[in-house]
């Protein structure tokens, strides 16, 4: 009986998650058989939930911690744009390699000198969402799309976009909250690779 309802669990909080990624063009399966897989992060079209740029979040978000402490604003801009190699893009690379199983193992790193591919994980949006007695995991749109090392302006495979990925947990520091996003989508894309490229 516990077995059974452990796997319920599990097809539950998977399988919605599996179902966010979908093809909008080419193949994913020229995977199959690959052994390394480089990966790349963009962010030049970001937006943040509630505001018309990321410029417009991160000027409110300075003036606010520049009112109560001098110096914390320049921080938190260092820090918000430092999070995205020191956070996001490392627990979505760990989180991937982890989720693949051994037998269909694909070493996942940046700038891997040994892939014939390269997956691009392009940020739309973000929900920071907020951890201040109530709870709110944050939420990120991405596009996903798979090209050719030797020849990126040839996009080989594209997600459907934007796909939103939700955290499934709200850690208290936001850089957590949003870290955790990338993880969801790091075990929804290694469903997706399971399926899809075997």
């Amino acid at each position: 009986m516990r077995n059974a309802l452990s796997f319920m669990l599990f097809i539950f909080c998977v399988f919605p998650i599996f179902g966010q990624i979908k093809t909008a063009s080419g193949d994913i399966s020229v995977l199959a058989g690959e052994k390394e897989l480089s990966v790349s992060f963009g962010y030049d079209h970001i937006k943040i939930h509630g505001f018309d740029s990321e410029e417009e979040f991160i000027k409110d978000k300075v003036k606010i911690r520049e009112d109560h402490k001098l110096g914390t604003g320049k921080q938190f801009r260092d820090s918000w744009f430092a999070d995205r190699d020191t956070v996001y893009a490392p627990l979505f690379i760990k989180h991937l390699n982890h989720a693949l199983p051994d037998e269909r193992k694909i070493s996942v790193s940046r700038n891997n000198p040994e892939a014939k591919y390269n997956l691009h994980v392009e940020t739309l949006w973000v929900y920071p969402g907020y951890n201040v007695g109530m709870q709110q995991p944050a939420k990120i749109e991405v596009r996903l799309q798979l090209y050719d090392v030797e020849s990126p302006e040839k996009i080989i495979w594209e997600s459907k976009s934007p796909i939103r990925i939700k955290a499934k947990e709200a850690p208290f520091k936001r850089e957590e909250r949003i870290g955790a996003a990338y993880t969801a989508l790091a075990i929804s894309m290694s469903w997706f690779l399971k399926k899809k490229a075997k």
